[in-house]
């Protein structure tokens, strides 16, 4: 299963930072912000701790097969009942047909959803909420796959949705960029929505939302939170492809690697602006043995032990496709 070495450094590359029309004042204890009008300027979320990518952490999850034998791309928990929802796609198809397996915490399956034209199932958000769990996810699926809007609905056992159900919440956030292949997770921390998308040839960004107006559909301007541009990938990502984010408070942390080892996690800090990292590519050879091994997919987990990094991996046994999350649980 391998250890961590680290490659660690810090960037001072200074890009922009989009804040539009208003700027993100804190609560205290992490509660819930609220916005205040002023001129364009560099938002500031609460701080937070910054998990070390280089400490402790476990591998909760080894090996276990899901739903159906298709590529595990995502998976998020719901943490209030402790368990875990994974997207998976079905490698090369390009019609965004996904499967959500859900599991308890160990990966034994507990249910499972199959979503038509939906997308390639990068990222998921999991929001218990008034007694149901929903989902949230890429939707509407173009030509490549991926989805083109971001939709939430209610998790059903056994259920069957089409990428024109009715059922389907419409919550891409419309912020004056074009969003290209938007991305949602849910930071549990701090009761946020993010999303991470693509406005242009190398160009990313994340910006998030509070959950109660990501959930009523207030995703304007006028109600983000903060806005970053993400670091250039240039031809170092064509090698490493995306394969997932999370955030914890001030922090978001992405996911990058191709199948084989190392794979890599960079740390973002949400208050700073352009290419800059806190941790740039911190080296993980966790799950090394994996055969096939791919990393896919990040979330926060709020366990009885605490707050933990969880990241995934794909591997493939002689054709069986399985799924292990690793984690790390110390902070800097």
């Amino acid at each position: 299963m391998g250890t961590d070495g680290s490659a660690k450094r810090a960037t001072s590359r200074r890009g922009f930072l989009k804040a539009g029309g208003g700027v993100a004042a804190a609560m205290a204890g992490g509660a819930a912000l609220s916005l205040m009008t002023a001129p364009p300027a560099s938002a500031a979320v609460p701080d937070s701790p910054q998990f070390k990518l280089n400490g402790a952490g476990g591998n909760p999850i080894w090996k276990k097969s899901l739903h159906a034998n298709w590529v595990m791309q995502s998976f998020g928990y719901d943490n209030v009942h402790q368990h875990v929802y994974f997207l998976q796609t079905n490698s090369g198809a390009t019609n965004g047909d996904l499967w959500v397996t859900k599991t308890d915490t160990a990966g034994n399956q507990l249910g499972s959803m199959a979503l038509h034209g939906f997308g390639h199932g990068v990222s998921i958000g999991v929001e218990p909420y008034g007694g149901q769990v929903y989902l949230w996810t890429e939707w509407k699926a173009s030509a490549s796959g991926f989805g083109t809007r971001i939709g939430r609905f209610p998790f059903v056992n056994g259920g069957v949705l089409e990428r024109n159900d009715p059922s389907v919440q419409d919550r891409t956030p419309s912020i004056g960029d074009t969003m290209i292949n938007p991305q949602p997770v849910i930071d549990p921390f701090t009761d946020r929505l993010l999303v991470r998308y693509n406005v242009g040839t190398d160009q990313r960004r994340i910006v998030a939302f509070t959950m109660s107006d990501a959930r009523a559909g207030r995703l304007t301007s006028g109600y983000r939170l903060v806005e970053r541009a993400l670091p250039a990938r240039g031809d170092w990502g064509k090698a490493n492809p995306f394969q997932g984010f999370a955030a914890y408070g001030r922090y978001a942390y992405l996911l990058e690697g191709p199948v084989g080892n190392p794979s890599y996690i960079t740390t973002i800090d949400l208050n700073d602006v352009g290419d800059s990292t806190v941790v740039d590519r911190f080296a993980t050879t966790a799950g090394e043995s994996l055969p096939g091994r791919e990393p896919q997919g990040m979330a926060v987990w709020q366990s009885s032990g605490g707050p933990r990094l969880a990241f995934g991996f794909h591997s493939n046994t002689s054709g069986t496709r399985q799924a292990s999350v690793f984690y790390k649980s110390e902070f800097v």
